[in-house]
């Protein structure tokens, strides 16, 4: 048996306030437990730049290995979370896992410090390393696993789990963690501050859109509704839970599955309040969907459109059916759910007329709420790589691997930079500056004590100044 010690870096920073919790990282402790390891949790969250409770941790509890998960905005807490495992625990073996090192194993090896890579899910491939080590195998003889030798990523890769397999794995470790620290903190669907719990029914997304990565892989995999309902059931036991936030890459790919476990929630779980911050694709949606959405405890849900652009649409491989979409939204908005627009400016070719075509799309829907984000090329991705292109063509040198939502700063559409500026700029001030939809917003809104951050969070983006 081995003691296995798994962190969760967070982003410093006062843009970065959303968190939720460190589901991959549950999942991977009850696999290690399963497998007779002695396992612990530490998030990040609490601490900020103070590692002293990191390393109490490490000192008190003596790790044999520690396991740190890593996305693009969070490398340089990784990096130095890194630096004190092994401070306080030389000789350890850090493995890295979650969507960065997968898409960038060399760099998590050399510039951030993890001797392995486990790449896409973890939950099998996790315990099969923990054993090849033990018993004196090489790394690399399990699959899912990255490393470096002679300055070269040797990686063995490993198929997706199947459906079958996730509904075999044991539900998430929720006693590792303290719901307490996320429960003061926004969450993913940012409705506001309360007790709540994450549930992922699936995984992976057959979509191929360019700005996405694929760290759980481009064939759509489902656990089974009865799954899906036991662990609804038994997080209702364990916390009283009635906040559900379900964070799927695409939910309702699986019209029928959908379907069955909307039906059965308030039979088997009774009543509850969800949210679906990502993984509902809107032109998959079918007329009276949203009503059952609504009828199931559906409290608020987030719509992706990206782009009013059919060129740009097709250019980034998302081909979302707009008009459809749009009427997704109608009704998801007549149903009384709290609905909220995800939109994108500045993608390769886009030009200003294009650009703000979205805009205006964004500002004619009835939505309550609505994000507009710069384009973040993240590596990995085939946007990366569509930028780089647009990048060298232009004789810039930018490392793509160290972008993420918060430090962008990088303009790779046809517009110039004032025109990218100004058009985000106009982007909030259209959508919010209405007074029709100022009182639709503080009327439905799920946490009204929550609304004055979210509204100066919008006025210091009207104001942004830089890319």
């Amino acid at each position: 048996m081995a003691k296995i010690l798994l962190v969760k870096p967070r982003f410093v920073g006062l843009e970065f306030r959303c968190v939720t919790h460190p589901m991959g990282l549950m999942y991977i402790a009850s696999s290690l437990r399963k497998a007779g390891h002695e396992v612990l949790i530490h998030d990040c969250i609490e601490d900020g730049n103070d590692f002293k409770p990191l390393t109490g941790l490490i000192t008190a509890f003596r790790p044999d290995y520690a396991g740190v998960s890593v996305i693009a905005s969070e490398q340089p807490q990784a990096k130095r979370v890194t630096e004190v495992i092994r401070l306080a625990r030389p000789g350890i073996t850090v493995i890295f896992g979650g969507p960065w090192p997968t898409a960038n194993p060399q760099k998590a090896i050399l510039e951030a410090g993890a001797d392995i890579v486990v790449i896409g899910e973890g939950e099998i491939a996790m315990p099969e390393l923990i054993d090849a080590i033990e018993n004196g195998r090489p790394a690399t003889s399990v699959s899912g696993t990255a490393i470096i030798e002679n300055g070269k990523v040797v990686a063995n890769p490993r198929q997706f789990l199947t459906s079958e397999q996730l509904d075999s794995l044991p539900f998430p470790a929720w006693d590792l963690i303290k719901p307490e620290h996320y429960n003061t903190r926004p969450s993913q669907s940012s409705v506001g501050r309360r007790p709540y719990v994450t549930v992922v029914t699936s995984r992976g997304c057959p979509f191929q859109c360019a700005y996405c990565h694929q760290t759980l892989g481009k064939r759509f995999r489902s656990r089974s509704p009865s799954s899906v309902l036991s662990e609804m059931v038994e997080l209702k036991r364990m916390f009283g839970a009635v906040d559900f936030e379900v964070i799927d890459d695409c939910f309702n790919l699986d019209r029928d599955r959908m379907v069955e476990i909307l039906e059965q929630i308030p039979e088997q779980v009774g009543k509850v309040r969800l949210h679906f911050p990502s993984g509902l694709r809107s032109d998959r949606l079918q007329p009276g969907d949203m009503a059952l959405f609504k009828k199931a405890g559906t409290s608020s849900a987030f719509f992706a459109i990206e782009t009013a652009s059919p060129r740009i649409q097709k250019l980034i491989d998302k081909n979302l059916d707009i008009p459809r979409a749009v009427q997704t939204i109608r009704e998801a908005v007549d149903q009384g759910i709290y609905s909220t627009g995800l939109f994108m400016l500045g993608f390769p070719t886009e030009t200003y007329p294009e650009a703000y075509s979205t805009v205006k799309l964004a500002a004619d829907l009835p939505l309550h709420r609505a994000f507009f984000m710069l384009v973040t090329p993240f590596a990995g991705t085939k946007l990366a790589d569509m930028s780089s292109d647009v990048l060298s063509t232009r004789n810039i040198n930018i490392d793509l691997e160290n972008l993420n939502f918060y430090n962008h700063s990088i303009n790779v559409s046809a517009m110039t930079d004032d025109e990218l500026r100004k058009v985000f700029r106009s982007s909030y001030k259209r959508f919010y500056l209405n007074p029709s939809r100022i009182i639709r917003l503080i009327l439905k809104h799920p946490d009204k004590l929550s609304l004055p951050y979210y509204g100066l969070s919008a006025f210091v983006k009207m104001l942004r100044k830089s890319i």
